[in-house]
């Protein structure tokens, strides 16, 4: 399994020398094919890579819809360019011709089609970074999506994402595992039709998130405090430990609480709507099959008022929003566990966000940490217990 240093600047060769890795059984020829390929750059790293006819790669650029107003400007400018073979004259968009070998591809599935064009979407830098390949068919569908490793770190997540989507085969809204490599660390899903999502939680979200119960099951916060203590003490944070082991206090919520499968990062980039006015997930790399309620409602919020630049008042729009007032009744959430059940969300993320190099983000949770904390000394003085 080839992969690079995660703080490794990729190159176009870097990338396609993992996604095209050569034939999967030994002995066997390569093949390799010159293939025009387009470069559209982020970070001075290829961002995406269209190998074939930039409009044939169009099922899979519209189906991207960036969150800032100023990238969604440019990504329209794209796929137009992509859509009137333009795309070469845009400013920063690399053309070139490269020898390509699909011979593992051909082996390896089945549904590969043999008319084929190629979208490659490579991840930020981190821990887990990985490329995705769809592949597109003549008639434009796309058969598949293969997610391969780019550092040693992404394999688990890949991995962990194809354990999940097992265990959840019984619901629609969801891509199925076509196949897996265990010596390369790849695995290929099946494509999931839909259009992209913009911000804004409305009763389809809430109807998702009711799906994700563990019927039956039962979670506690206080049996995560641990985990979540060893995760803040293994990392060196500039931020005041005071505050945060005070935050940490309010996990000793152990009342039963209804278990759920949280997928962690339920945000708008990870959405589609789907032809039945329903939406479907993707991305469940970090997803945990037991877990508590509550966490990826977070997700959304504090992800979209982070992005948008909010007032910060995310407890406030949480705790009266009348859809996820709804979805606290169908689960029997009391009010008073939703400090603990809040602030185990912003203390995961909070490491998590500072190590990825989110350092913004990170910096964003704290402060929600203490406004969290301010408000919950507010409710105990009124008598309240929990909003």
């Amino acid at each position: 399994m080839m992969t690079f240093d995660d703080q490794r600047t990729l190159v176009l060769a870097d990338v396609l020398s993992v996604v095209f890795p050569g034939p999967a059984q030994s002995g066997t020829e390569m093949r390799a094919q010159e293939c025009p390929v387009h470069v559209i750059p982020q970070g001075g790293e290829p961002r995406w890579i269209i190998v074939g006819n930039p409009r044939k790669a169009l099922p899979v650029l519209e189906s991207w819809n960036p969150w800032n107003p100023g990238s969604r400007l440019r990504w329209s400018a794209l796929k137009a360019a992509a859509r009137t073979g333009m795309l070469k004259r845009i400013p920063g968009v690399q053309s070139a011709v490269a020898k390509i070998d699909i011979s593992y591809w051909r082996e390896s599935l089945p549904q590969f089609p043999s008319d084929w064009t190629g979208v490659i979407h490579v991840g930020n830098r981190s821990q887990s970074r990985k490329a995705i390949l769809f592949v597109i068919g003549k008639d434009g569908a796309t058969p598949c999506a293969a997610k391969v490793p780019l550092v040693r770190g992404a394999t688990e997540a890949i991995f962990n994402e194809g354990r999940v989507l097992d265990d959840l085969k019984q619901f629609t809204y969801l891509p199925r595992v076509l196949f897996r490599d265990c010596d390369r660390g790849i695995v290929v899903q099946s494509w999931l039709d839909g259009k992209p999502v913009s911000r804004g939680f409305e009763e389809p979200h809430l109807r998702l998130l009711g799906t994700l119960v563990n019927e039956g099951a039962e979670a506690r916060v206080s049996d995560v405090r641990l985990e979540v203590t060893a995760e803040i003490n293994e990392i060196d944070l500039p931020f005041d430990r005071a505050v945060l082991m005070r935050g940490l206090e309010l996990l000793d919520y152990d009342k039963a609480l209804p278990g759920f499968v949280e997928h962690r990062d339920f945000a708008p980039w990870n959405l589609k709507w789907l032809s039945n006015g329903e939406l479907g997930l993707l991305d469940w790399e970090w997803a945990v099959s037991k877990s508590l309620p509550w966490q990826d409602a977070c997700r959304m919020f504090y992800l979209e008022d982070f992005h948008f630049k909010g007032q910060g008042k995310v407890w406030d729009r949480m705790t009266t929003d009348p859809l996820l007032m709804r979805y606290r009744r169908q689960f029997g959430i009391l009010a008073e566990a939703l400090p603990a059940l809040t602030m185990r969300y912003l203390l995961r993320v909070l490491p998590m966000d500072w190590l990825g190099g989110n350092h913004a983000r990170a910096q964003h949770s704290f402060r929600q940490i203490q406004s969290l904390l301010a408000t919950r000394r507010r409710l105990v003085s009124a008598g309240q217990g929990g909003g």
